[in-house]
């Protein structure tokens, strides 16, 4: 068989339904590809959801800089804090305007 990526299942009872629209050629590939897995169509396309759910979570959590760009960054968080004084005003002007989302 082959190795396929794996996914801890949620637990409890699997109550959600989802349809798939999809061409014949589509559900054949997907049929076989289950077969060759050993696991039944509804498991391997929840697999294959939820693996790709995982990458895209990974992705849109994950920041990526040059190595130029990233050390200009470090540096400016690293760098001693400064009161910059306009801000300041802004930020005494805002409050109770702005409130959390919380």
């Amino acid at each position: 068989m082959f190795a396929i990526g794996t996914v801890i299942p949620t637990p409890g009872k699997m109550e959600a339904r989802k349809e798939v629209r999809m061409h014949r050629a589509d559900e054949e590939r997907i049929r076989a590809a289950a077969a060759a897995t050993g696991l039944q169509e509804a498991d391997f396309i929840r697999q294959a959801a939820l693996l790709r759910a995982e990458e895209v979570e990974r992705r849109v959590s994950l920041s990526l800089l040059p190595e130029d760009a990233f050390g200009a960054f470090r540096a400016a968080v690293e760098a001693p804090a400064q009161v910059l004084p306009g801000l300041a005003r802004a930020a005494e002007a805002s409050k109770g305007i702005l409130k959390d989302a919380g």
